[in-house]
C-alpha cells in the first residue's frame, strides 16, 4: 500500500502515521532471506522461539550499529531507499532536497538485552547537534520498518499523539512515567502485520515496550534529512549529543570550534526564535548571545556572508 493523504494529514495532525503493507509479501520474504544471511539464526528463532537462540543473541540493543546500510543484498537496501519513504520525507521537508541520515536494523526477543521498557523520549537527542524547529526546510522523518509481524505483546513501539504535549518547546527530550504520566496515558501501541511501518518524526514521543512473552521482533530503522544541514544526522557527531560529556563541550566551545562540527554560525536562516530557544533549553551553559545577535562577538558577519 503507498502511502496516501490520509497518512499524510495523520502525521500532520498527530507526529506519526502508521502504514500497513508498504511491503508486498514477496519484499519481506526477501528482507528475511537476507537478514538470516547477515544474522543466521534469527529469523528461525523469531518464528519459532522454542528453538535455540541464535549464536550472537546476547549482543545488546546496539546490535544495529553493526548491521548498518550499505548491506551485502539488495533487499534490505532497496527498502532504505524505498521510492515510498523518500516521496514522504521529502513532502514533509517542504519539497526540498533530502537525504538518508539512517539505515540499521533492529532484532531484539523476550529476554534479550534490548528488552526494555523505555521511557517517552524524542529522538532529536541523538539526531541533530542543535534542536529540531516546526519548519518544514529542517525536519527530519523517521521511520520503523517491520519484518515481522507485532501483536500486543511483542514489545510494540509506543506512539503518543502531539496533541498531548503542545509546549512550544519540546525539553527535556525524555519523561518517565511519573514525570509525565499523560504521555503513557495516551500512547497508542503500534500492533501490525510484517511489511508496515511507523513514521514519526524528531518531535514526537514515542518508546519502545517490553515483550510479554516468548517470541521476537525484526525490524529496520530509517531516517531521512533535508540535504544541506551538517548538523543532523545520526551517523556522525549528533549521535554523541546524547552524552552529558559532549553537551558540556558545546556549551563551552567557541563558535569556530562548534562550526567544525557542522553546528550552524550565527547568521544562518536555520536561526529563528524557536530555535534560539530550543538550543537555549537544550544547552543551558551556551552563551547564545552571538546566535541571538545574528553577528560574532568581533561584530564580524557570520561566514556565509563572507
Amino acid at each position: 500500500m503507498p502511502i496516501n493523504d490520509e497518512h499524510i494529514d495523520h502525521y500532520r495532525e498527530h507526529g506519526y502515521a502508521v502504514v500497513e503493507g508498504l511491503l508486498t509479501a514477496d519484499e519481506v520474504q526477501r528482507t528475511l532471506d537476507e537478514i538470516e544471511s547477515l544474522r543466521p539464526g534469527w529469523v528461525d528463532f523469531v518464528r519459532d522461539p522454542t528453538a535455540a537462540r541464535p549464536a550472537d543473541w546476547a549482543r545488546t540493543e546496539t546490535n544495529r550499529r553493526q548491521v548498518r546500510f550499505p548491506f551485502p543484498g539488495e533487499q534490505l537496501n532497496r527498502n532504505t531507499l524505498h521510492p515510498e519513504l523518500r516521496r514522504f520525507a521529502s513532502i514533509m521537508a517542504g519539497g526540498n532536497p533530502i537525504v538518508c541520515e539512517q539505515s540499521d536494523l533492529s532484532l531484539k526477543s523476550f529476554g534479550h538485552p534490548a528488552d526494555q521498557e523505555q521511557h517517552m523520549h524524542c529522538d532529536y537527542v541523538n539526531h541533530t547537534l542543535t534542536y529540531p524547529p516546526d519548519l518544514p526546510r529542517y525536519w527530519q522523518t523517521a521511520y520503523l520498518l517491520y519484518y515481522t509481524d507485532v501483536d500486543e505483546e511483542l514489545a510494540p513501539t509506543a506512539v503518543c499523539s502531539k496533541k498531548h504535549y503542545p509546549e512550544r518547546i519540546l525539553v527535556p527530550a525524555v519523561y518517565s512515567p511519573d514525570a509525565r504520566p499523560t504521555l503513557y496515558e495516551n500512547e497508542v501501541k503500534v500492533t501490525v502485520p510484517a511489511g508496515s511501518v511507523l513514521a514519526y518524526s524528531m518531535r514526537t514521543f514515542h518508546r519502545g515496550t517490553r515483550f510479554k512473552r516468548e517470541g521476537g521482533r525484526l525490524g529496520q530503522f530509517v531516517t531521512y534529512a533535508p540535504a544541506g544541514c551538517p548538523w543532523v544526522g545520526i551517523v556522525g557527531w549528533p549521535e554523541q549529543a546524547v552524552y552529558r560529556s559532549f553537551r558540556r563541550w558545546i556549551e563551552t566551545a567557541t563558535l569556530d570550534e562548534r562550526e567544525l562540527l557542522g553546528f550552524p554560525e550565527p547568521g544562518h536562516p536555520y536561526w529563528t526564535e524557536e530555535t534560539l530557544d530550543g538550543v537555549a533549553a537544550r544547552y543551558p551553559g551556551m552563551d547564545m548571545s552571538p546566535y541571538r545577535a545574528g553577528v560574532r562577538p568581533n561584530g564580524t558577519l557570520p561566514k556565509s556572508g563572507d
